[in-house]
């Protein structure tokens, strides 16, 4: 925060030097300051804002001869222009006027009365509809030194918390929930920017400190933990005990409460990451794209924006998150599976019924929210009545074939949550009812005869409104002023408009009150008399109605869990219904849980490439892998989809987990219980790693956590450095992969002597994706089939990508005269003591050709090749027991 010295401030005038009052309490926050129908900001905050929010950037004096940069809006829409700046990742502070400016003695005093943060954002329409809106806290417990990590989502309730083996697996968890904002101590904040570094670079995270006090105070955090939660410790919360979490969990909470938030909605507190469900860490969402695609990190091309046929905000956030999570338990997946089918058997007609019936669905768990805060306007409310009334109907009508109620759980929560929905169903106008969208707060919320007293205020504004109508006309005919209208304004009060050609008709008693460019405006003490009567029976109105209101959602606070349920009940049927439609519009089928193991996938395709070049033009592919060949070691030319099936093998798999069909003819699969993924090349150079670093990072990190359940998908390992390195590394990692984890493995390459070296490896099947030759042009099939490639035709695929002919030509006669490398044999990778007995009778004189052969003479010191001569002229044994690798690299 950069502010102007004490003494500056001193100059300005008194306006100025309140706002930097105000600035200072605020720190780094956007400062909205409302100044009459404005909301100014100034300074270097208008400089920032200016050119975010598209407007104009001026000046003013400032007191001491400068002038001050500043911008504003108007009050009414000040809304709009903050939740942009919230959804851009900026902090904001809301300075009103505490009181009347017309009543106001000297300056208006002004108050800051709501801080915003991009974390700390309940109005549904600051938030992305389809995403979660996380706020992150870390802290470490300074007995045991452990550190927990909670999310939070203010705007549902959701509320996690769970334990770091360090600070650095912070990192997989701000990728995997993507929050708005992060709370640590203040000293941590550097090491944690330094950590996180890579994912700011295209992504705005605003990080604050974490409120100190309460981590210190054991008496505060049993007293916020049992008021919020019901409890005073997490031992009896689904997250169970955490080290450090009532501390970082009432900091949090602390935190909220400062800015004003409410905390009704948290109701309790559940792990970081559910047991149930798999981890997938951010390389295997990118490599997969399963939100956004690799390229342009757009939405578009996702599998997310593939399969999304869901119909409320909260149905999409739960696809969101089970396709972050996939399920890992086998009787859950079975069982959406089944509640899968039974909507599919309803056919595409009677589903597209019950689609119709959510449209509109309200967003219950983010107005539920509202409500509960007591902050929930008028038409929110309506529209959560609204929602019961579509679930209501969707129980009622929707039965299987054997008169069942599909699904169950959706018809015990809709049950529950009618006692919440009768409520103000009888209260509430039907106006408001049938019309939410077109209603504001104001006259008109309750229905007549709930409240005498607000009756009677209502009739007399409106009898009120009568008698002004009446006067009007009266004064017309007894002035004979024709076009005389009696309007409301907000300083003058009732006021009557004579135009200019009619100012010598005008009577004694008028007093005027506005001169204007046309007309000029009068008041009489009889008009007075009766605004005065209305403005005081409207503004009685109004408060009474405000009072009813708050008293209203103050009784429906106590329906939170009702209404909480029949939220997750419907967000979990529009999932359901989701995957039904998309199987009956995709013709996805019913996949199967394989208790032997076994891979089967009959006539499998990409969900997304299907898409886009047409189910007719996309080739299908079987993928099969059994127990005994867990390996698939594929190899063909680029452009010949080795990366798409592997991708969609995956991506039934996840698909299958989640609960969803799967595009294919018949699908076979075990339950995996992770998903790693290596696939193409990417820098990390804000950590200072190039690609082949980052490439053997996420390689370790597959070979460390893989288990023999889990599926691995590795595309073009060992590309990144030299050939002779590359190929042991890939050879190396398949070895490991085949012999020590035992995974399900999807291993592309185009090094073809790999299918050579690991012939003896009895877990490993050759596969090739299909090249034809056409008069002597080849032609891709995209078929996956048995046995290896002897060539990656990269001058093929060249002249396809439109390589100029004088550069094939080129190539193709470099190709000629250079003598291309033999392939090592799999026992000269193991070492010599695995040579057979056959093998060490090769002549002295053929190994001392074979390795001069692979020297590069270019590349030699004097040293070096004295070295080499002198131990070829030692013997063929020693020649033979040398390393291979090492002099290639020469």
């Amino acid at each position: 925060m950069s502010l102007p010295a004490a003494a500056e401030i001193e100059q300005m005038t008194p306006m100025l030097r309140q706002y930097y009052e105000l600035k200072l309490q605020c720190g780094d926050a956007i400062l909205f300051f409302r100044m009459g129908d404005f909301f100014e900001i100034f300074g270097r905050d208008a400089e920032d804002v200016a050119p975010v929010l598209e407007l104009v950037l001026t000046s003013r004096e400032r007191g001491d001869q400068q002038r001050i940069p500043f911008c504003g809006v108007p009050h009414h829409s000040a809304r709009n222009y903050y939740l942009k700046l919230l959804k851009k990742g900026y902090k904001i502070a809301i300075a009103d006027q505490m009181e009347d400016p017309a009543e106001a003695k000297g300056l208006v005093r002004r108050e800051i009365v709501r801080t915003l943060t991009p974390g700390c954002i309940d109005d549904p329409d600051g938030l992305e509809r389809d995403a979660p809106n996380y706020l992150m806290a870390v802290h470490e417990d300074p007995d045991t030194k452990a550190w927990a990590c909670l999310a939070a989502d203010l705007s549902t309730g959701e509320l996690r918390i769970g334990r770091l083996s360090s600070l650095t697996e912070l990192r997989g968890y701000v990728e995997r929930f993507q929050p708005k904002e992060l709370l640590a101590r203040k000293f941590f904040h550097d090491e944690i920017k330094t950590l996180l570094s890579s994912y700011m670079v295209d992504r705005r995270l605003l990080v604050e400190p974490l409120p100190e006090a309460p981590l210190r105070d054991r008496a505060e955090q049993k007293v916020m933990l049992t008021e919020v939660l019901g409890k005073q410790d997490l031992d009896s919360q689904p997250s169970g005990a955490v080290p450090g979490g009532e501390a970082l969990v009432t900091a949090t909470l602390f935190y909220f409460r400062s800015l004003q938030a409410s905390l009704q909605q948290f109701m309790n507190v559940r792990p970081l990451h559910e047991s149930n469900t798999m981890v997938l860490d951010e390389t295997a969402v990118r490599d997969l794209e399963l939100f956004e695609t690799v390229r342009r990190r757009q939405t578009e091309g996702s599998l997310f924006r593939e399969i999304n046929r869901t119909l409320s905000p909260m149905g999409a956030r739960l696809l969101r998150f089970f396709l972050g999570h996939p399920l890992i338990d086998a009787a859950q997946i079975r069982a959406r599976h089944a509640a899968v089918r039974s909507l599919v058997s309803l056919g595409e007609e009677r589903l597209a019924e019950i689609r119709v019936s959510l449209k509109g669905m309200g967003d219950l768990d983010r107005l539920a929210t509202r409500i509960f805060g007591l902050s929930a306007a008028p038409q929110e409310l309506a529209r959560v009545i609204d929602s019961l009334e579509k679930a209501k109907w969707i129980v009622e009508n929707l039965t299987g074939e054997k008169g069942e109620k599909l699904p169950e759980d959706l018809y015990k929560a809709v049950a529950v949550g009618l006692k919440f929905y009768k409520l103000p169903l009888k209260i509430l106008s039907e106006a408001l009812c049938d019309q939410p969208q077109a209603l504001g707060t104001g006259l008109g919320v309750f229905r007549p005869g709930y409240d005498m007293t607000l009756d009677g205020l209502n009739e007399i504004a409106r009898s009120g409104e009568g008698a002004v109508d009446a006067y009007q006309e009266t004064l017309k005919q007894r002035t004979g002023i024709g076009s005389l209208k009696i309007k409301f304004h907000k300083t003058f009060g009732y006021l009557i408009e004579v135009t200019k050609p009619n100012l010598a008709r005008v009577p004694p008693d008028f007093i005027r009150r506005q001169t204007m460019v046309n007309c000029e405006r009068f008041v009489t003490v009889e008009l007075q008399e009766l605004g005065e009567t209305l403005v005081s029976a409207t503004d009685n109105a109004l408060a009474r109605e405000g009072e009813l209101y708050s008293a209203l959602l103050g009784e429906l606070a106590k329906f939170r869990m009702d209404v909480k349920s029949v939220a997750h009940a419907l967000a979990t049927f529009d999932l359901l219904q989701s995957f039904a439609w998309t199987a009956l519009r995709r013709a996805y089928v019913e996949p199967r849980l394989s208790d032997d193991g076994k891979v089967e996938l009959r006539g499998s395709r990409h969900p997304v490439v299907e898409r886009y070049v047409g189910r007719h033009a996309f080739t299908p592919n079987d993928v099969s892998i059994s127990t005994e060949k867990k390996h698939l070691l594929i190899t063909g030319p680029n452009m010949a989809g080795k990366s798409t099936v592997m991708r969609q093998t995956a991506l039934a798999a996840i698909l299958c987990q989640i609960g969803s069909f799967v595009p294919a003819e018949s699908v076979r699969l075990p339950v995996f219980d992770r998903i790693f993924t290596r696939v193409g090349a990417a820098d990390d150079l804000s950590r200072g790693q190039s690609t082949f670093m980052v490439e053997m990072a996420e390689a370790a990190a597959i070979l460390r956590n893989a288990t023999p359940r889990s599926l691995v998908i590795l595309d073009e390992v060992g590309r990144g450095t030299s050939t002779t390195d590359g190929l042991a590394l890939a050879f190396a990692i398949l070895q490991d992969l085949s012999r020590r984890v035992r995974c399900y493995t999807l291993f592309a390459t185009h090094y073809h002597e790999l299918v050579e070296l690991t012939a003896d490896m009895q877990g490993i099947r050759p596969m090739q994706t299909e090249v034809v030759d056409r008069s002597g042009r080849i032609a891709f099939t995209h078929r996956l089939k048995d046995g290896a490639s002897d060539s990656s035709y990269g001058l093929e695929v060249a002249r396809l990508a439109g390589l100029p002919e004088t550069v094939l030509a080129a190539a193709t006669q470099f190709l000629a005269q250079v003598p291309q490398p033999k392939a090592p044999t799999p026992r000269r990778l193991q070492g010599a003591s695995a040579v057979p007995a056959a093998q060490s009778q090769i002549s002295a004189q053929n190994v001392v050709l074979e390795r001069l052969a692979k020297l590069n003479v270019n590349r030699l010191t004097p040293l070096q090749a004295l070295n080499i001569l002198a131990e070829l002229q030692g013997g063929s044994t020693a020649a033979r027991s040398a390393p291979l690798f090492p002099e290639e690299s020469c």
